[in-house]
């Protein structure tokens, strides 16, 4: 079986080392490529065609996003793995709509970076523990409701109205 090709994208040098050698020390893993921002890498896949692309979210210039999707609209089938300090849910979110096939955040343990690659490359998504709880929390929690957003005074109004008070009398009150 030949080894899984990898394009690794981050704008720090010696982040994107450790995770060279981290990967590069995993039978049938093998870094093809690297780059510091979504232009190089787009420049880079479109040469090295590599199996799995590792991109942050935070680059210089154009964001990890828009690395994604520029990737994705020459390669439909690029698989991506967002791999990000970012833990918030709707980063993962935006980057599983912009076309990544999986997200791991850098506070992860190194080897759910080398299973994510793995996974992706044999054509699965991936999640890291952290932003798959986090995204659970966040569904089960159900949709915000707006009459929670409110502050005393608009929840006074808006029973007033309810109440079948005009707009005129609530402002006389």
């Amino acid at each position: 079986m030949s080894a899984v090709t990898i394009l690794l994208v981050d704008d720090h040098p010696i982040v994107r080392e450790g995770y060279h050698r981290l990967l590069e020390r995993q039978e049938g893993l093998h870094v093809c490529a690297e780059a510091d921002d979504a232009e190089q890498a787009y420049r880079a896949y479109k040469e090295h065609r590599p199996n799995v692309v590792v991109m942050d979210l935070s680059l210089p210039g154009a964001s990890g996003l828009e690395g994604v999707r520029h990737i994705r609209q020459w390669d439909k089938d690029a698989k991506i793995l967002i791999f990000t300090m970012h833990l918030g849910v709707a980063f993962a979110l935006k980057a599983f709509e912009a076309g990544a096939s999986g997200y791991v955040t850098k506070s992860s343990a190194p080897g759910e970076l080398v299973r994510a690659v793995n996974a992706i490359a044999a054509g699965g998504r991936f999640l890291s523990e952290d932003i798959s709880r986090a995204i659970a929390a966040d569904r089960l929690a159900g949709p915000e409701r707006v009459i929670d957003q409110l502050g005393p005074r608009e929840t006074e109004i808006l029973r007033l109205l309810a109440s079948g008070l005009t707009s005129e009398a609530i402002a006389d009150m």
